[in-house]
């Protein structure tokens, strides 16, 4: 195991100076750990795919200030999808909540009552009666 986790501490050494190709290994390393919990924690294949893309970019964006683990991000990586994942389910709550709150068809007025349609209808009319130029 110690040379995993020297070759992770490396890798992020390498990402904490800006190393593209380091960060990339390191999601190679951990994508498939943190997929399974995110997926664990949403139960659907697309979110999780979305919540482990935004975990890894919150490590990108943040990494001056990730705490590191025993030489290991993977700690943080999965605090940081479990966050996301609680944050992506108030989304979706609220997001139901505003749908069941607004009127259904029925609730709706006349579409014919339109005002910018009356208005419009008004101006069709007063050209047509305008006397020719």
């Amino acid at each position: 195991m110690g040379n995993n986790t020297d070759s992770e501490e490396g890798l992020w050494h390498q990402s904490l100076l800006g190393h593209g190709d380091a960060f990339g290994a390191l999601y190679d390393l951990h994508r498939d750990r943190v997929f399974r919990h995110a997926y664990r924690l949403c139960g659907n294949h697309h979110e999780a795919e979305d919540i482990m893309a935004a975990s890894f970019l919150e490590l990108w964006r943040r990494r001056k200030q990730v705490r590191v683990v025993e030489g290991s991000v993977l700690p943080w990586l999965l605090v940081t999808t479990t966050n996301m994942s609680r944050n992506s389910a108030r989304t979706a709550l609220r997001y139901q909540r505003l749908l069941k709150a607004l009127p259904r068809s029925g609730d709706l007025t006349d579409p014919t009552a339109d005002s910018y349609r009356s208005y419009q209808d008004n101006l069709d009319h007063d050209l047509a009666q305008a006397p020719p130029t």
